[in-house]
């Protein structure tokens, strides 16, 4: 399987669970560390455009409601939203 293969697959199976959930996978899973890998990629401007589009879009479309986790706070001290890389 080349890479544009495994990239599909594994964005089919996030896109599963976003649709599932609404949101991205908890920590210490296999499919949280890809997507922590493709914000690298996206930072690194190392992601083809149709990925980094298809990415965003995903990012997009899951909720913003609070799921127990820490949130970022803001210099102020105000909570912060989510963005691509939260």
């Amino acid at each position: 399987m080349d890479n544009e293969a495994k990239w599909n697959e594994h964005y089919q199976e996030l896109k599963e669970h976003v649709k599932r959930t609404g949101h991205f996978p908890d920590k210490h899973t296999r499919l949280n560390n890809w997507v922590k890998y493709q914000r690298k990629r996206i930072k690194e401007g190392r992601m083809t455009e149709e990925q980094k589009q298809l990415f965003e879009q995903l990012a997009n479309t899951r909720s913003h409601e609070h799921t127990g986790g820490r949130r970022k706070k803001s210099n102020s001290g105000k909570t912060e939203e989510r963005g691509l890389f939260d």
